[in-house]
């Protein structure tokens, strides 16, 4: 099986509610949990991180092919809402705003691309996922 991240994720907890340390290569960051759920609201919680990564690359698949297609794209937004059906059931809304000089053909394949984002794709898949005692 080969892995998708070159670097791994190492993520750390001690006894501070509910401040979670991320490290992946040279980057470092911080999730929590908002104060209403006793956090300290130092860092985006781990749904609005999961939810950053599937808009990231969707807003960095976008750009890419806009630039090799030398499309006169400007900017694109990602809005993202987890809507949580039931325990097993949930729905990802995502709305892409695209501004620049574009056609509707040109707009309409930029949304086709936002569903070829990896991150897109392994959502779509057939997840599995292991846990392991160190």
């Amino acid at each position: 099986m080969t892995s998708l991240f070159p670097d791994k994720v190492v993520v750390k907890i001690g006894k501070e509610k509910y401040e979670t340390k991320v490290v992946s290569g040279k980057h470092q960051w911080i999730a929590d949990e908002p104060t209403d759920l006793q956090g300290t609201d130092l860092g985006p919680s781990p749904n609005q991180l999961f939810a950053s990564s599937l808009g990231a690359c969707t807003a960095i698949t976008i750009r890419m092919y806009a630039d090799r297609k030398s499309m006169s794209l400007d900017a694109v937004e990602v809005e993202l809402t987890i809507d949580k059906a039931s325990a097993e059931d949930h729905t990802i809304t995502r709305v892409v705003h695209l501004t620049g000089n574009l056609s509707d053909a040109e707009q309409e394949r930029l949304m086709q691309v936002a569903n070829a984002c990896p991150v897109h794709k392994l959502l779509s898949g057939k997840i599995t996922i292991e846990t392991k005692s160190a």
